[in-house]
């Protein structure tokens, strides 16, 4: 998890999309433009700039396909990202909420984006600690996203490496070990193993078999890790 929202980073719904319509191809252009925008000066820190694009682009969507559509889902979910990294944990909860709400009313319960906002909510409890809220939310990320995505989508590895990290911080190292197994040959199978995100995944299962004594096989991931 590491301080973010992996939900909100790796998916939003795309415009157009079935049961996702605008009505006006040019409403939709000017709030996609706004939320590119915003997710640019949010990477850059530009904070309230930032803010005020995803506000606007999702008065813009509210208007023009109703406030319960599926369509307000990007905006919400980058304004959630936002108030996130910048610890504002009850805010990025209600939109995480509403994002929820919104694509399960507008796709159905098993569409793959219904997983973004549990992951989204159970990283704002995993960050504040609140591993018993967190828990079953990453548990219904994960089987949202196996179900629709199968067992072996990068999506899945996410999750699970999130959960391998809530699970070392509690000082379950066996699960977490399990946990960061299965991501880890699900991110090397996808992207390789000089993928960037596979020697996190190494570093992490490593600290993990340390900690429960299995040395040598922790010895052999630090090294793959490192190369």
């Amino acid at each position: 998890m590491r301080g973010r929202m992996l939900g909100v980073l790796l998916a939003s719904v795309p415009f157009g999309m079935p049961g996702a319509e605008l009505a006006d191809t040019t409403q939709a252009r000017e709030a996609i433009t706004l939320i590119q925008n915003a997710r640019q000066n949010g990477t850059e820190g530009y904070f309230y700039r930032a803010e005020a694009q995803y506000r606007r682009a999702l008065t813009i969507l509210e208007q023009a396909s109703g406030a319960g559509s599926a369509d307000l889902t990007p905006a919400l979910n980058g304004l959630a990202e936002l108030y996130f990294g910048a610890r504002r944990y009850t805010e990025a909860e209600a939109l995480a909420r509403r994002s929820a709400a919104v694509v399960e009313a507008g796709l159905g319960g098993g569409h793959p984006l219904l997983a973004t906002a549990p992951q989204d909510l159970a990283a704002i409890y995993h960050v504040q600690g609140q591993y018993v809220q967190a828990e079953p939310l990453y548990y219904r990320a994960l089987a949202v996203r196996q179900e629709a995505l199968g067992p072996d989508h990068p999506f899945v590895a996410s999750t699970l490496a999130d959960l391998a990290e809530m699970e070392s911080a509690q000082g379950r190292y066996a699960r977490a070990a399990e946990h960061y197994a299965r991501a880890l040959r699900i991110r090397q199978d996808a992207f390789g193993r000089d993928d960037a995100r596979v020697a996190e995944t190494l570093a992490g299962y490593a600290a993990v078999l340390r900690k429960t004594c299995h040395k040598h096989d922790a010895a052999s991931q630090a090294i793959l890790a490192s190369r």
